[in-house]
């Protein structure tokens, strides 16, 4: 069993190992009569006082988890059928009176297991994207097409997320390579294949010369893919309005143009308007994978 100390936390080293390794001989990780390390091997291991690791190998002997052996060491005990039944409660009172000890009152405890329980126990989708704008698009995009619990987070919160359970991810194709590098085996990321131009407008009518068109978006990207897009199939520049949301009066003149062209997220704050069209990041055969694993 390995075992897992931060002395940046507020809870104790000594609460830490106390804690651990009661859920690793409750889980059964474990066994009766295994010899755990001695105090001065995980000492030097995680650098902490020897007197720190001893005194919380005395304090699991007091609890009757562990048995000392005069120049042995401490080994897993044999524990009754009754003391094993109850193993649970007892997890739960030595949890509780850790968490009182450093100051948390009940009700903080038990508000914060309620949102353990709710955020980290859940099939909760999370967007991994550093770029800000574009993570908030996506999460939008896949919130509105399958109605997921998605989040978003940025790639330097990644490795944490995966020790959360039953969290899945995805992150954009172009991500592969650094998401690879890091996500265990058993975890899985959907890697999001990106709609393409026509695609995204198929049944549109093609603006005419006269018409004039409107890209709209929180996403500086969005705004030069779009640009980009329009002027390559001979619309003049002359006829497009490219508006940041980020920008004052942003909407202003928008109720003139023959044609909206937006993200999903910004297609939000435009319902009053007419002639609105999304243009979709992700394609659907990647929204398809994403229902599938959640």
């Amino acid at each position: 069993m390995k075992i897992w100390l931060s002395k940046n936390s507020e809870v104790p080293v000594r609460e830490q190992i106390i804690t651990q390794i009661t859920l690793g001989i409750a889980s059964g990780e474990l066994a009766v009569g295994t010899r755990l390390p001695s105090t001065r091997e995980i000492a030097l291991r995680y650098k902490i006082h020897s007197n720190t690791v001893s005194n919380a190998y005395q304090i699991l002997a007091e609890q009757g988890w562990l048995e000392f052996r005069k120049g042995s060491g401490f080994y897993v005990r044999e524990t009754n059928h009754a003391n094993h039944a109850n193993s649970l409660d007892r997890l739960i009172v030595q949890f509780v009176g850790a968490a009182q000890t450093v100051g948390f009152s009940i009700e903080e405890i038990k508000t914060r297991l309620a949102h353990f329980f709710d955020s980290n126990h859940s099939n909760q989708l999370f967007v991994i994207e550093s770029d800000a704008g574009l993570r908030e698009i996506l999460v939008e995009e896949i919130r509105e097409a399958t109605k997921l619990d998605v989040a978003g987070a940025e790639f330097e919160d990644f490795e944490t997320l995966l020790q959360m359970r039953g969290a899945n991810f995805t992150a954009m194709f172009d991500e592969k390579a650094k998401i690879g590098a890091v996500l265990p085996p058993e975890k899985n990321c959907v890697f999001l294949k990106t709609n393409s131009p026509a695609a995204s407008m198929k049944d549109e009518a093609r603006p005419t010369a006269d018409d004039l068109i409107a890209v709209v978006s929180g996403w500086d990207n969005f705004l030069i893919l779009a640009k980009t897009m329009l002027v390559a199939v001979n619309i003049e520049p002359e006829s497009l309005i490219i508006r940041a949301t980020r920008e004052a009066n942003w909407r202003k003149g928008l109720s003139a143009a023959s044609m909206i062209i937006c993200d999903s997220l910004t297609a939000k704050n435009l319902t009053d308007l007419q002639n609105v069209r999304v243009f979709r990041l992700i394609a659907e055969e990647s929204l398809g994978e994403l229902t599938q694993i959640c």
